[in-house]
């Protein structure tokens, strides 16, 4: 018996910094779920660099604040148990405009929900960056530019 074939998935991801700090964002509602960085899934003939600039407005709901963007890195995950291969896009970005320590935001059609969600965006040092696999390539860029 043959497994069907792996669902292909294209996302695209920003690394905003500001003084030290990444941005990010938790859900309100659901504290279980681990952070996350602006971006999203591509539309259709979508490419990654547009795709990671309008996930990143939709979702912080800041227009016009991410500045140039610059891709980084690009990684790929496969999850065997979803049937499911990610391709991944990062760019890094710094913000061209001030913005709050933190605020709230609705994400009115996320992928992977049903209903409108509540997320809360705010600056995490560097530092304190969690271990989760979409760090890994901000991680390498700094190594290669010695600022880790």
């Amino acid at each position: 018996m043959s497994l069907p074939p792996l669902k292909n998935v294209k996302k695209a991801y920003v690394y905003m910094i500001r003084r030290h700090h990444l941005l990010v964002h938790e859900h309100v509602d659901y504290p279980e779920m681990p952070l996350a960085l602006p971006g999203g899934t591509l539309e259709r003939g979508e490419f990654p660099n547009l795709a990671a600039r309008r996930e990143a407005e939709e979702e912080t709901g800041l227009s016009g604040g991410f500045g140039n963007m610059r891709l980084i890195g690009k990684d790929v995950q496969v999850h065997v148990r979803h049937r499911m291969k990610m391709d991944r896009w990062f760019y890094l970005s710094f913000p061209k405009v001030p913005l709050p320590q933190s605020w709230e935001s609705w994400e009115m059609t996320p992928s992977d929900w049903h209903e409108p969600v509540l997320i809360r965006w705010f600056w995490l040092p560097l530092s304190e960056m969690p271990e989760r696999s979409w760090n890994r390539v901000l991680r390498q860029y700094m190594r290669r530019r010695g600022l880790a």
